[in-house]
């Protein structure tokens, strides 16, 4: 009787083990699929789905705020999440920071494009960043790999994939020692971004695996998870205005955007990005051109480096990275009504 006792125990002990676990596997996996935004949102804010966008029997089309006082931007509808937040902070060795943190999730089968201000002749033309993008009418645009200068100026391109298309594949058969490293970041068709070093892979080999595009600058500030070589061996530690772009998980991006170079913000080195990009869960980043080129653009109106404090070192773009579509020229009659 006494053996039935400790039998019967040792049963509900393992039972309620099984059933502990099952729970614990069911909640983790509820929360991989259930989207957080890194900083929450307004409680105006519409109820999201589990993915992170409006529901499709959504009354609203979009939900749209605009706050610079706030320092916050946000766009959300059934296929796009943009959230834009800005800091102001001393960082390391005592720096003046301003920077922006652009959180983006996108449905399976929505990317980033890639627009050239002059397409025929890639590199050809400049355009003041809000201009182009507001004559493109798109929701978020940012400066890039410094791709298309790069090919004005008939530099080394480096591995170039845009849109599908294999457009150069003459690169640094091993990591630069200065900019650009020539390391690049690859997306993949299901969402997924890899960054690689200059030399280890080429394009033929991405396209034949469905890379839909690449950005080639580095140095690689993530890979799986761990901060790259140069970047640890401190090679960029001048203060400088940057651009990069990372991948928390497939479909969920982060972008920093860090001012520099006037006078509320000094600029950073990139152990410092590196370092956050990775606290703000992201597995996968690369380093895109930095200095007075760095542009943040959103719903046509230039975010970082406001002209008042930068107007002797602002610079046009050949080319942005852009995402989603809308119709700007409704934001202003709704202004002037």
């Amino acid at each position: 009787m006494i053996k039935r006792f400790f039998k019967s125990i040792y049963s509900k002990q393992i039972l309620l083990f099984f059933v502990f676990l099952f729970v614990f596997i069911g909640n983790a996996l509820c929360e991989e699929k259930t989207f957080s935004p890194l900083y929450p949102l307004r409680k105006d804010a519409p109820k999201l789905t589990t993915e992170g966008f409006l529901p499709e029997d959504s009354d609203e089309n979009y939900y749209l705020l605009i706050d610079k006082e706030a320092g916050e931007w946000t766009y959300i509808d059934k296929k796009l999440f943009i959230n834009i937040r800005s800091f102001n902070d001393v960082v390391e060795r005592k720096r003046t920071l301003v920077w922006y943190e652009t959180e983006v999730k996108v449905a399976p089968g929505e990317k980033f494009n890639i627009e050239h201000a002059n397409p025929e002749q890639i590199g050809r033309r400049f355009l003041y960043a809000e201009d182009f993008a507001t004559k493109l009418n798109t929701i978020l645009a940012l400066s890039d790999d410094f791709y298309g200068f790069r090919v004005y100026q008939k530099r080394l391109p480096g591995v170039i994939i845009q849109n599908g298309e294999i457009l150069a594949d003459k690169s640094k058969k091993q990591p630069h020692w200065s900019l650009p490293t020539y390391d690049l970041i690859a997306r993949y068709p299901d969402g997924t971004m890899k960054a690689y070093l200059a030399g280890s892979i080429n394009a033929e080999e991405l396209h034949a695996q469905g890379v839909t595009d690449t950005w080639c600058f580095g140095p690689v500030l993530l890979s799986e998870g761990e901060i790259g070589a140069q970047v640890l061996e401190k090679r960029f530690e001048y203060a400088n205005p940057r651009q990069t772009i990372g991948m928390i998980k497939p479909n969920h991006y982060l972008i920093m955007t860090i001012e520099g170079r006037n006078s509320r913000s000094h600029g950073v080195g990139l152990v410092w990005v590196a370092e956050r990009m990775r606290d703000l869960g992201c597995t996968e980043a690369l380093n895109l051109d930095g200095g007075n080129s760095v542009k943040l653009v959103f719903m046509g109106k230039l975010i970082n480096s406001d002209r008042t404090y930068d107007k002797k070192n602002d610079r046009s773009v050949t080319s942005l990275i852009t995402l989603g579509y809308f119709p700007l020229e409704t934001l202003e009659e709704s202004k002037t009504e």
